[in-house]
């Protein structure tokens, strides 16, 4: 078997709500893993309603695509793709693999974003510059798209190294 140690794209594609061994309440959420060598394979996260876990099991709720106010009725879990960190853990000397946190996707995040006009004059005070330092280092290669990359590795005599026709001598 396959380790699912990481963290994976997924969308929670079954849940429901019940009662832990030690007598809390919880949720349990089936996510499915949607990219990569893993996409398809399912892991359940179970989140804890108690007072010291229920800001995260709320927040990871909403990440999923939850907006409800009610946990009476729990519907659009599965609208947002989010990530899920699996991590291995020793249960009763047996070691699992288990979903340890739900997260929302990474995205890139600037403290002040150049927007409208403030980008353009940045873009207009460095033009000078930028188009020195194009010709100084010439036009760059454009990655191949993976299918053809796919392809040449199945050709007779291809290569492993996928950038292999890239090479300038």
């Amino acid at each position: 078997m396959t380790s699912l140690v990481g963290t994976h794209k997924a969308r929670a594609k079954e849940w429901d709500i019940g009662i832990s061994s030690t007598g809390n309440e919880q949720i349990a959420i089936m996510f499915e893993i949607t990219e990569g060598e893993h996409a398809g394979k399912t892991r359940t996260w179970f989140g804890s309603f108690s007072d010291a876990a229920i800001d995260r099991t709320l927040d990871s709720m909403r990440h999923c695509g939850w907006d409800g106010d009610s946990l009476g009725t729990i519907d659009g879990l599965g609208a947002n793709e989010v990530e899920i960190v699996i991590e291995t853990e020793e249960y009763q000397g047996k070691i699992n693999e288990k979903v340890r946190w739900v997260n929302k996707p990474a995205s890139l995040k600037l403290k002040h974003q150049l927007t409208g006009s403030a980008r353009d004059a940045f873009a207009s005070k460095l033009r000078g510059k930028v188009v020195a330092h194009k010709q100084k280092y010439g036009p760059q290669p454009t990655a191949k798209p993976a299918q053809a990359n796919a392809r040449r590795q199945t050709e007779p005599g291809a290569h492993d190294d996928p950038g292999y026709d890239d090479i300038p001598y």
